[in-house]
């Protein structure tokens, strides 16, 4: 399974990659290992955009900043295949200030054929790819509304969030390659 099978056609798309120095046994490794605790700019962003949600009482979770950061995302994970790629997907309604409706967990095709107005269905991948000098990490995330209003809605809040976002995947992509290149050094 791949993020195609989740979420096919989006209305907004994010990707970034970074070779790493290397193999890709150590950097699924690290993916994998990485605390919330230390990334500080996701840790920032993170607070700024849970304050209404811990302000309304929904969002108190077990483990705090010990967690991985995979064990974060706000979406199921619904495949892994290591150490060549993860792949999680699910329906938010992320731009409502206390996160919406408690979503409903579904598979990849109940995703992809969720047609429930006011959500978006969203798919995000992390891929390990053989490079030149080691692996290449790459992470792609797709979001697609499934009607017009909510499209026009989580727009505006992607206009705001998303440089936030893509922040949060730069700095976990180095602080991978920092890891991964420190043990295979």
């Amino acid at each position: 399974m791949d993020l195609d099978d989740v979420v096919p056609v989006a209305d907004h798309v994010t990707r970034q990659s970074r070779v790493i120095d290397a193999p890709p046994s150590v950097v699924w490794e690290e993916l994998h290992r990485l605390r919330l605790s230390s990334l500080p700019v996701t840790l920032l962003l993170g607070a700024a955009r849970a304050l209404p949600v811990l302000l309304t009482g929904r969002g108190r979770r077990r483990g705090g900043l010990d967690r991985t950061l995979l064990d974060v995302v706000p979406i199921p994970e619904l495949a892994s295949d290591p150490p060549s790629h993860v792949v999680f997907g699910g329906v938010l309604q992320a731009w409502r200030p206390a996160g919406g409706k408690r979503p409903p967990v579904l598979d990849a095709a109940g995703v992809r054929e969720w047609a429930e107005p006011g959500w978006v269905k969203v798919g995000m991948e992390f891929r390990l790819t053989p490079a030149l000098g080691g692996t290449r990490l790459s992470c792609e995330t797709r979001v697609v509304a499934t009607d017009a209003g909510t499209r026009r809605r989580f727009g505006l809040y992607w206009l705001a969030v998303r440089p936030g976002s893509s922040a949060i995947r730069w700095e976990l992509l180095t602080a991978v390659a920092v890891r991964a290149e420190a043990r295979a050094g």
